[in-house]
């Protein structure tokens, strides 16, 4: 069993801070479903290891998440979302590189300054990185599905504190139907969204009679068959790029 030392650790308030960063460099939904649920699995654990949250709450917590996340994944595979890759030119990378490390920055250079009640500098300074990281996210993007993952990431934090200092069970209770309402209405959104993008791309009502068109409807499966190419085209490479560089060497 990991004790209070490591959950406590600088180190690893580092590690977690750059795991939900760097997907936010990228661009990706993919990472950053997963490092979401990697992160509230984390701070799940500092607060029972460090701060006494008392169990199941920490689990509690993880599995609104990952309710959450599965309500987001299930709607992305009915839009045209996963399919579109989202990382942009390699400006839009640098920019929003750029912007992270002014934040990081800000973040180590006043955090010090900034109070939160029970909680030690190091976690103190983690939850702040993940409250800006919420906030730049809903600034950065231009679609529900960012943002619905920005409002997932500042419930992380929240929840986290708010049932150390409240650990009332209707309170806590409260605040994962919240994170699952968050996900309920970013999901119809994200279809809504697609359907509105699908009606402006289609032709004009003459043109439609002329050579009439037909959408093919998305649906969970179709979506689940290109996700999984992507991700085995996406290890393919890779293993034929570590393949290469081992025979140059």
């Amino acid at each position: 069993m990991l004790g209070v030392d490591f959950w406590s650790s600088g180190p690893l308030h580092i590690f977690l801070g750059l795991a939900i960063g760097l997907p936010l460099v990228f661009w990706d939904w993919r990472a950053m479903l997963l490092g979401l649920l990697f992160v509230q699995f984390a701070v799940g654990r500092i607060m029972g290891a460090v701060y006494g949250l008392p169990s199941p709450w920490p689990e509690v917590h993880f599995a609104v998440l990952f309710l959450a996340c599965l309500i987001l994944l299930l709607s992305i595979l009915q839009t045209e979302n996963v399919r579109v890759n989202h990382a942009g030119q390699f400006s839009s990378f640098l920019f929003r590189l750029l912007i992270l490390g002014m934040a990081a920055l800000l973040v180590w250079r006043v955090g010090g300054n900034i109070s939160l009640p029970l909680l030690n500098e190091a976690t103190k300074l983690l939850f702040l990185w993940l409250l800006v990281l919420a906030v730049l996210t809903l600034g950065l993007t231009e679609t529900v599905l960012f943002a619905g993952a920005a409002l997932l990431l500042w419930l992380v934090p929240l929840q986290a504190l708010l049932s150390v200092l409240f650990p009332v069970p209707a309170f806590i209770i409260l605040l994962g139907v919240l994170a699952l309402l968050v996900a309920l209405v970013c999901s119809y959104l994200l279809l809504a969204e697609d359907d509105a993008l699908a009606s402006a791309l289609q032709p004009a009502d003459l043109e439609r009679d002329i050579l009439p068109t037909v959408r093919p409807q998305p649906s969970i499966a179709a979506g689940a068959k290109t996700l999984w190419h992507d991700i085995a085209y996406w290890i393919s490479s890779l293993l034929k790029r570590l393949h290469a560089g081992i025979r140059s060497s």
